[in-house]
This record gives structure tokens, C-alpha cells and sequence, in this order.
């Protein structure tokens, strides 16, 4: 009797093991792969991975909005370490020479995709930060770091060597006079 009860337990305990195997398990098992085999991750469209780096770039522009709203309400101005005040937001903020339109051509011409980044295929948004000076040049070029940005290395060297070769813009105003401003331009890597 001790025997039997014994082989009745063993019989439920394997059974209970089986019936308790985790999902992932029986994904793998469903795909005919043994048991180490990774369970194969959903694969996404070119158009999807677009649409989703497209939608965090819109969120993350909202956020940042948001938050420069904020600072310039605390902060309109600072004096940075050379002793130059520089206006977080100008009467009149400063525009590339030529418009928007001239801004797309010049980064069209002038951006090269890094080599690495492009045989892996990565795509993405760089927010670069830098200051006009009141002549129009551009100083102080730097690749934002704020959380959940994570754009590749490669993109962000990119961007801040494309922004920091730019022509000269017309200068932000404050009261009728040219003046530092600091400004965010959001650059976007996209495989043609």
C-alpha cells in the first residue's frame, strides 16, 4: 500500500510539473525548438518603425516644449561662464539664413549617415542644443541628454558636427538688439 501510495504521488507530482511549465516553454516547444531556443521576437515593418520613432519624436518634442516653458518662466535669461548673458527666449528668436527651407537643404547636403549606423539600420531623433551668438554664429553644440533619449553615438556625433558647420543665422532680438539665444533644433536620421 505504502508502494502504491507512493507511485500515485510520483504520477501527480509529474503531472502537476507538466501542467505547471511556463509559457514560454510551450512557445518554444510549439515552434519545434528545444528547450534553450529563444522564442523568435515580432518582427516589424519599416513603416511601423517609422511611425513609432516618429510618435516618440512628437512626444519628446512636447516634452521638452513643456519644460522650456517652464524654465523660461523661472529663468528668461542666464549668464553663462564667459560672462555673456544668453536669453533662454528672445523677442524675436533667431532663424537660419533663408528660412526652414534653406535649413533642410543645407542639412540634406551637408548630414552624412555614419557607416555603422546605417549597415544596422538605425533611424532616430537628435534634439541638438547650442546658442546663437548675437553675430549669428553657432557656439556651445551639444546632443541633449534628457531621459529616454537614447539615439546612437554615431547619430548624435553626427548631428553636432553638421550643427556646428552651419552658416551663419540672423541673431535673436531682445529690445531691438542682436543677442545670444539658446535654441533646440531636433534632427531626424531616416533610411531613404
Amino acid at each position: 500500500m505504502k508502494k502504491s501510495l507512493n507511485i500515485f504521488i510520483m504520477s501527480v507530482a509529474l503531472v502537476a510539473a507538466q501542467a505547471c511549465t511556463s509559457k514560454s516553454e510551450k512557445t518554444a516547444e510549439e515552434y519545434g525548438a528545444n528547450e534553450t531556443a529563444a522564442v523568435p521576437t515580432p518582427i516589424f515593418t519599416v513603416e511601423e518603425r517609422r511611425a513609432k520613432i516618429e510618435k516618440e519624436r512628437v512626444e519628446r518634442a512636447e516634452k521638452r516644449r513643456l519644460e522650456f516653458e517652464a524654465r523660461v518662466k523661472i529663468t528668461p535669461f542666464y549668464t553663462d561662464e564667459n560672462k555673456n548673458v544668453v536669453y533662454n527666449k528672445a523677442e524675436v528668436d533667431p532663424t537660419f539664413t533663408g528660412g526652414e527651407e534653406a535649413m533642410n537643404k543645407y542639412l540634406k547636403e551637408n548630414m552624412k549617415y555614419p557607416e555603422q549606423a546605417e549597415k544596422d539600420a538605425l533611424e532616430g531623433t537628435v534634439f541638438v542644443d547650442f546658442i546663437v551668438v548675437a553675430n549669428g554664429s553657432v557656439r556651445e553644440v551639444m546632443a541633449s541628454d534628457m531621459p529616454g533619449e537614447d539615439a546612437d553615438q554615431s547619430l548624435r556625433d553626427e548631428a553636432i558636427r553638421v550643427v556646428s558647420n552651419m552658416p551663419k543665422w540672423v541673431p535673436g532680438r531682445q529690445h531691438g538688439k542682436p543677442v545670444d539665444v539658446k535654441f533646440s533644433l531636433p534632427i531626424t536620421f531616416r533610411m531613404i
